[in-house]
């Protein structure tokens, strides 16, 4: 899938995505160092922001101490879903950044959180990484791969992470939701993610092609949808530094679809970063023009 194609489905799925409101027209700077007068608080999108793959974007850690000596408040919120809390920590720390356990919020953290409150005698069908071990949930839970019992046996699904999921295993699912259809927890809506060579297919292409053919149940946690922000808006408030004024946060993303819409969701300003994610390469303001969801900000790379 390409930057097109993305933002086309991107397009057909928005009937479930949330409803915001946007600024007229969007702001443009050559970095995030011209808005330190209006941002106390800054939230950064990884993939295509901070990273791209297993790489760091070029400046990015500079760009992070800079902010932090300008006693602005740093955090992560991150739609990746495939690692644990520490191993998302560690992540980060390969790449070069330093950010402390309060300071990253993933997808996978709000729907963990969703899961606690599910009916406690549910068994839930994983889809994950293939280093997904059953002890890292706190619910009864089998990892999903090429046994159709498994699916079968299941009383509600969680997707975690699509990067050994394959077209064998979406028809496993397809056709045990079909037979009988139940709950799907989405812990990473996006469509695809940046890398190097290309774009990867994300939990958000398969759980919203599933809903497109079968009446099955989506719950989603994760940009654009109101639980993570909701998780670092709860944060902020129990920090040194509360935010009484959300307009002073700022979500710092690559996606219109995910980190501007959401973040405009909540009332924060967002900032679309335009080199190095879903339009790296293209022009950004051809696909704000289609889709009307207009950024506050828009700035090459951070």
């Amino acid at each position: 899938m390409n930057s097109v194609e993305a933002y086309t489905f991107y397009e057909h799925i928005r009937h479930r995505l949330p409803v915001a409101e946007f600024p007229s027209s969007s702001r443009l700077a050559d970095n995030l160092a011209e808005l330190i007068e209006e941002i106390d608080v800054f939230v950064f999108d990884a993939f295509g922001v901070l990273n791209v793959g297993d790489e760091a974007v070029a400046g990015a850690r500079l760009r992070i101490d800079f902010l932090r000596q300008h006693s602005k408040q740093v955090f992560v919120l991150t739609n990746g879903a495939s690692n644990n809390r520490l191993a998302g920590q560690r992540k980060f720390e390969k790449l070069g950044f330093e950010f402390s356990p309060d300071e990253i919020i993933s997808s996978r953290a709000a729907a963990e959180q969703a899961l606690l409150d599910k009916p406690q005698h549910w068994h839930w069908g994983i889809a994950a990484r293939s280093d997904f071990s059953e002890p890292e949930l706190e619910v009864s839970c089998s990892a999903l791969l090429d046994d159709p019992q498994v699916y079968e046996d299941c009383d509600a699904f969680l997707f975690l992470s699509s990067s050994d999921w394959n077209e064998s295993r979406q028809q496993l699912l397809a056709s045990s939701l079909e037979r009988r259809p139940r709950l799907v927890v989405v812990a990473n809506p996006d469509v695809v993610a940046p890398f190097p060579g290309g774009f990867s297919l994300e939990p958000g292409f398969y759980s919203h092609t599933l809903a497109d053919n079968l009446p099955v149940e989506l719950e989603f946690h994760g940009k654009p949808f109101g639980s993570v922000f909701q998780m670092l808006e709860d944060r902020l408030q129990q920090s040194r530094q509360p935010v009484a004024d959300k307009s002073r946060i700022a979500m710092i993303g690559d996606t219109l679809h995910t980190d501007v819409l959401g973040a405009c969701a909540r009332g924060w300003q967002s900032v679309l970063v335009t080199d190095h994610g879903l339009f790296r390469g293209m022009q950004a303001d051809d696909f704000i023009r289609a889709s009307e969801i207009v950024p506050h900000w828009i700035v090459p790379t951070i």
